[in-house]
């Protein structure tokens, strides 16, 4: 069995240039159908994220990209949107979707709205000290579709206007006459699956997983899950967030199913300028 050693990491400003060329090229060589679902966003809201430690990449051992996803920061405090994943082709399936997803939902988390207690955010009580995970999923792109369910997702019925800021600049607009206001629908993260997959990823030492006689194993060198501070806060939100569950919510996302096989290009969020 072949062993192929990676590691995630947050971005820095040294890698801007590197991951835009490498979003660049999926646009340019992806088949049209697929390029169509890699939804970029502005210039200056991705490097926010990788300023602000919030835009995530998986290299191998000599550095080579392989995946890349970020969480970006709306006008509205209560809201984060996840967004830019891409897996690129020879990595399919190693589950790097929802790895990336465990290590953006831990960070996004940390990085609580203001006002702690005051009930912004995904509903009152614990859950409504922390922003609302929200991603965007074109309707003709199934498969995402589906393992954004899959990982806990619900439809969002009544998306914020801020959702709706990066549309001005989108590569991939409705047509005019189609009645839709953005080209994607929008999703939030049920507050039980969060504190599931934040209570999963405390549990990881790292991430490993085969692949047709393949084995793929990614370091985890995220500060969030390596210091000390980090981790306890993280396990403190996990507490808080289980004592405000309802036994029925518990119930409902009982045994998550976290290991799903990822899609490719994941449409979550907008971006139009990398």
């Amino acid at each position: 069995m072949r062993v192929t050693r990676a590691r995630v990491r947050a971005a820095g400003l040294a890698d801007v240039a590197h991951i835009l060329a490498e979003y660049r090229d999926a646009i340019s060589t992806l088949p049209p159908e697929e390029s169509a679902n890699l939804l970029w966003r502005p210039y200056g809201e991705f490097k926010a994220a990788v300023e602000n430690g919030l835009f995530f990449i998986v290299e191998n051992a000599t550095g080579n990209f392989m995946a890349g996803a970020g969480v970006f920061d709306l006008d509205d405090a209560g809201e984060k949107e996840l967004g830019m994943c891409y897996v690129k082709q020879e990595w399919r399936g190693f589950g790097l979707q929802t790895l990336l997803l465990h290590v953006r939902v831990c960070a996004a988390t940390l990085g609580q709205v203001p006002h702690k207690g005051a009930g912004i955010g995904t509903g009152t009580g614990a859950a409504g000290n922390y922003a609302a995970l929200i991603t965007g999923v074109k309707p003709a792109n199934a498969r995402s579709a589906s393992n954004t369910a899959e990982l806990g997702f619900e439809p969002l019925a009544a998306p914020s206007p801020a959702l709706f800021n990066a549309c001005a600049s989108c590569r991939t607009p409705p047509a005019a006459n189609c009645g839709r206001k953005c080209c994607c629908d929008f999703f939030s993260l049920a507050d039980t699956r969060r504190r599931q997959v934040i209570e999963k990823s405390l549990q990881m030492e790292n991430w490993s997983k085969t692949r047709n006689d393949q084995q793929l194993i990614v370091g985890l060198k995220i500060r969030h899950l390596l210091d000390p501070d980090f981790r306890k806060a993280l396990q403190d939100i996990v507490d808080e967030l289980r004592s405000d569950e309802l036994p029925s919510e518990k119930l409902r996302h009982d045994e998550p199913r976290l290991e799903a096989e990822p899609v490719a290009v994941e449409s979550v969020g907008r971006i139009n300028d990398v």
